[in-house]
């Protein structure tokens, strides 16, 4: 063991026996770029500066690809968000140069014969193709537990004024109401030649049966009239597309 994993693991160990109230930032012991878990054995929570110079003696420790993984963690160290207080202290200054030097060599090395995409060069067509057929081959499914797990943490959680503000300012200016008949061109002519997924038509036979039965169909709910354009609509659809989001409404103001 050289100087630079005995200062490593020094710090790691020290900070599984310890408690701090201030700022901490989670650390994997053995990095996950070189096969290191998110098993609680190989997580740590280190300070800022900690966490750092861990990273930091890592591009130390290791050599050849596996340097080159650490390099780019490093470097990854200097970008900030509203999540991590990174880092303003005198181990940034020291090593920023032989970082920088560092990342260049490797990063040139990974990008050699690759097309710079910054420099005007697009995808070609036969990439896009490769793309859109590995796509096809794999279509994103959402994992069930996962999906569960995110309905169970996102259930009853009401969205700050900050957020509410953002999707306010990301609708501003974009058409309400229904869509329009241009939109519903368009849309045709996007999914002309697509087939459904196998099993969807009995999937959705088989809710609306089952709304049917419970009486919670939107055929079965009483209607609606909208004040601005006199149509009837079931409450949701009355929700979605009239009352104060009429198109008529819109067309008069």
């Amino acid at each position: 063991m050289n100087k630079y994993e005995t200062w490593y693991y020094e710090i790691t160990e020290r900070a599984r026996t310890r408690v701090i109230k201030d700022y901490t930032e989670k650390h994997h012991i053995q990095p996950r770029s070189l096969g290191g878990t998110d098993d609680k054995n190989n997580l740590v929570e280190l300070t800022a500066r900690e966490h750092f110079i861990c990273h930091w003696l890592l591009t130390k420790i290791y050599t050849g690809e596996d340097k080159a993984k650490m390099v780019y963690a490093l470097n990854g160290m200097k970008r900030s968000n509203n999540f991590a207080q990174r880092y303003e202290t005198k181990i940034t200054a020291r090593v920023y140069e032989h970082l920088k030097k560092e990342f260049s060599k490797v990063h040139s090395a990974t990008m050699k014969g690759k097309p710079a995409s910054n420099r005007g060069q697009r995808m070609s067509e036969e990439q896009k193709q490769k793309i859109r057929a590995t796509k096809a081959a794999n279509p994103y499914k959402w994992d069930p537990e996962k999906l569960a797990k995110r309905i169970q943490t996102q259930t009853g959680v009401k969205r700050s004024q900050e957020t509410k503000d953002k999707i306010r300012n990301a609708l501003k200016g974009k058409p309400k109401g229904p869509m329009s008949a241009e939109g519903k061109v368009k849309r045709s002519l996007a999914l002309v030649g697509k087939t459904k997924p196998e099993g969807m038509g009995a999937r959705l036979s088989a809710t609306v049966a089952a709304q049917l039965a419970a009486g919670t169909h939107y055929t079965q709910q009483p209607k609606l009239t909208c004040p601005h354009c006199g149509m009837q609509a079931s409450k949701a659809r009355y929700n979605g597309y009239h009352g104060d989001k009429c198109r008529s409404q819109l067309n008069t103001q």
